[in-house]
């Protein structure tokens, strides 16, 4: 982890924290970017919808866009508002439309839907505004909570 990484993305990610895209690292990530936000004046909600997008986003770089725990990198930028989120991964924007990634139907018990999209829809439900840039050859989220 490197503290004030620079970060090329668009839209105000511009400097971050630098963390090797590794599972493990997930509750660390989660307690520094709550740690920031909380720093910054955000209100306990915005931190607690934050680390639950957060989880989710570091979880499937790291599995999805890396193929597994790996050197790659994943910056964060956090402040009062919520977060900037960038990797390294191949282009993959979680806010698109709804018919490429299925949505778990409500009528069906949890053991029964099929594997994936409930995490991408959390992120959508959660954020107050989310946007997507691919800038540099990197996936660029701004989370707004």
């Amino acid at each position: 982890m490197d503290q004030k990484g620079t970060s090329n993305g668009a839209g105000g990610c511009k400097t971050g924290t630098r963390f090797e895209a590794r599972l493990a690292l997930v509750p660390v990530v989660m307690e520094l970017v709550a740690a920031q936000m909380r720093h910054a004046g955000a209100e306990p909600d915005a931190v607690m919808r934050a680390e639950l997008i957060l989880e989710e986003l570091f979880r499937n770089s790291v599995l999805h866009g890396y193929g597994g725990d790996s050197d790659r990198p994943v910056w964060i930028f956090a402040q009062a508002a919520g977060f900037c989120y960038e990797d390294e991964a191949p282009a993959f924007n979680p806010l698109a439309d709804r018919q490429v990634h299925k949505e778990p139907n409500p009528d069906l018990s949890i053991e029964d839907q099929p594997v994936g999209g409930a995490g991408l829809m959390l992120i959508r439900q959660l954020a107050r505004r989310a946007e997507y840039v691919r800038h540099d050859k990197r996936n660029c989220l701004l989370i707004e909570v």
